[in-house]
């Protein structure tokens, strides 16, 4: 099946600094940089109470937001109509440079993740020492270099935890309101998955509430699954899953620190796999839903893992209903494009191979023949006589390998607004060069 977009992008875009700045003032707890203060702690470069550096304490270095004239108003307030101003004038950007699919950039959120599990029933956000974290485990890693001592962890408060309000309907709505009716399909949204916090934590519930990790899981996955329903129903047709904690299940460090712990990595894996299959289980034909399994992209370009796709490939392309996986393939720390040998016909792939880590620009020629050698992977892989041509048609498109901002701080090493319109020019130019005319579809 041909992917809803020959050039693609991952979703998060770099903020305006007054954005950035106005989210810093707002002091959101939904929306912490990274979810890292304490209730009540103060936000920016200031340690907290206990003398002691957070998560959210690392400085942003943006500038401050512009005077409106009205600095009494409510810092929310405030946040909000900056958000809405910055958000039109992203979409009228990706309209006028011909950008597809269309996004918020999301700046809605301050994370990639947020603001879902904080609208759920039965479930709630809470400071959390890095030490009930499983040890090892990527994302701590950068977090413990910056001298972080904890962060904001989720956990379920009641059983069951349900879909009590929808987290990015009033976002879906604004965005298509900046659009004609006929322009919502060029739309994506993006949302996380549902094993986001139980991956990470050593004790994700308390057993006294949840008898099981099948049980939690299954309610967090019917969460998500009622979610993507709420944006179906009000015209969305392209929904994208961000879940990078898969592909920690490719790095030998945390796989090496999990058999130390006696932790049965072929078990939770299987939990995941599942809870991605139930989240996306019976929703409508007409609806597209991609997953997007990267390795993770902290500011100034720090990664968070390494390791082939080869440990997950096979079961991720086959035993999940998703009809698009976006992968990152912008550095050797992915590995090469043998996994792709097990993506079936009716699936694509769109190969993450330009980088949001760097501001360095990358051949275009050099970028197409990394695009044939995928398309000669998979077309060997499904056997049967198919071509490089047929892979092309039925199973490829391009993207940046990540979002350009996963927090709402900042990007990649030397990475500029303009760089960033620049290497989605380059993506566009790149889908154009293979499958010339995609875009008048």
């Amino acid at each position: 099946m041909a992917p809803p977009f020959r050039a693609d992008q991952v979703g998060s875009l770099l903020r305006p600094k007054s954005l950035v700045e106005a989210r810093r003032r707002a002091l959101l707890p939904r929306d912490n940089l990274r979810a890292g203060s304490r209730a009540g702690e103060s936000q920016g470069e200031d340690k907290g109470e206990d003398g002691v550096k957070h998560e959210n304490d690392i400085p942003t270095g943006h500038a401050q937001v512009q005077n409106t004239g009205d600095a009494d108003a409510d810092p929310e307030t405030l946040l909000k109509r900056e958000q809405d101003h910055a958000i039109k004038a992203v979409v009228s950007d990706q309209l006028s440079r011909g950008i597809l699919p269309i996004t918020t950039g999301e700046y809605e959120r301050s994370i990639f993740y947020g603001n879902f599990f904080e609208s759920l029933a039965g479930f709630e956000m809470r400071y959390t020492p890095l030490e009930h974290f499983r040890a090892g485990f990527p994302t701590n890693r950068p977090l413990l270099e910056w001298g972080v001592k904890g962060r904001d962890a989720g956990f379920p408060t009641a059983n069951p935890v349900r879909h009590a309000k929808s987290a990015y309907l009033d976002d879906w709505l604004f965005l298509r309101s900046l659009l004609p009716a006929d322009r919502w399909g060029d739309c994506k949204m993006t949302v996380p998955p549902p094993g986001w916090w139980h991956v990470q934590l050593k004790e994700p519930f308390d057993k006294d509430l949840y008898g099981s990790d099948e049980a939690l899981l299954g309610d967090l996955s019917a969460a998500l699954r009622r979610e993507i329903r709420t944006l179906y129903d009000a015209g969305l047709r392209v929904v994208q899953v961000d879940d990078p904690n898969l592909s920690f299940f490719c790095d030998e460090e945390w796989i090496a620190t999990c058999k130390a712990e006696n932790v049965d990595l072929d078990r939770l894996l299987e939990l995941y796999i599942k809870s991605h299959t139930d989240a996306v289980a019976h929703l409508p034909p007409d609806l597209t839903v991609g997953i997007h399994i990267c390795r993770g992209n902290f500011p100034n370009g720090v990664g968070l893992a390494s390791g082939s796709y080869e440990r997950i490939a096979q079961k991720i392309f086959t035993e999940t209903p998703y009809s698009v996986f976006y992968l990152e393939f912008d550095s050797p720390r992915a590995g090469d494009f043998t996994p792709l040998k097990y993506l079936p016909r009716e699936k694509a792939v769109v190969l993450g191979v330009v980088t949001t880590k760097s501001a360095e620009m990358e051949s275009l020629e050099a970028l197409k023949d990394r695009v044939y050698q995928a398309a000669d992977v998979i077309a060997e892989g499904q056997g049967g006589g198919r071509t490089r041509e047929d892979a092309l048609r039925d199973n490829l498109a391009v993207s940046p390998q990540c979002g350009f901002a996963s927090d709402h701080s900042e990007g990649g090493v030397g990475m500029t607004r303009e760089t960033m319109w620049e290497k989605l020019d380059l993506v566009k130019r790149l889908a154009e060069e293979i499958w010339p005319g995609w875009s008048t579809r």
